[in-house]
């Protein structure tokens, strides 16, 4: 009777401690969530709208006319990285043996956004969606690697060798290639 006793008393301590240390740990995650959302909510982010996402959509048509599936996305990211990388060899910010009538498209959350949403509704390879979901958080933090992994879907090897370009050089590219409009928008989304 008294182990009983014992045993039913210590299962109570183990009972009442073990609720004691999920609600605490449960308390602290509910801190640590509001004190994330609340470094979100300062962080001011443009809000893509239809009529920008309807504008990107005519910006890839031809592309889209041309590639299809998994070939399109190929295609429009690497073009999109153009922008942020410079590529050994390039003359007036074209690789080496590429067509100087090569499309241009900015990299912009509009551009960024519509591709998410076509790789969402044709199933195309999660590769793109990843790489699409960190850049429209504006994390161009690896995107050589991001090329490179791009690139070795078509290939065994990543491709051309590129480093990222110096911020005044990728003023110089979009101020090329989208004018003045496209360096507002670049500062709307990026800076």
């Amino acid at each position: 009777m008294k182990k009983t006793l014992i045993y039913t008393g210590f299962g109570l301590a183990i009972v009442i401690g073990g609720t004691y240390a999920v609600l605490s740990l449960n308390g602290e995650k509910k801190e640590a969530a509001a004190t994330t959302t609340k470094q979100v909510v300062t962080q001011q982010v443009h809000k893509v709208s239809q009529v920008e996402l309807d504008e990107a959509a005519k910006t890839f048509s031809n592309l889209a006319s041309i590639q299809k599936d998994d070939d399109f996305f190929y295609y429009a990211t690497i073009t999109l990285a153009l922008q942020k990388l410079e590529v050994k060899g390039e003359k007036d910010f074209t690789p080496p043996n590429t067509p100087s009538t090569i499309e241009r498209y900015q990299m912009n959350r509009a551009n960024l956004q519509y591709l998410k949403n076509k790789v969402v509704e044709t199933k195309a390879s999660e590769l793109y969606q990843k790489i699409l979901d960190k850049w429209l958080k504006g994390d161009f933090s690896d995107i050589q690697n991001d090329l490179s992994s791009v690139q070795k879907t078509r290939a065994a090897e990543g491709g051309l060798p590129t480093k990222v370009r110096a911020q005044d050089e990728e003023q110089k590219y979009i101020q090329t290639f989208f004018g003045d409009k496209g360096l507002q928008i670049n500062k709307r989304d990026w800076q």
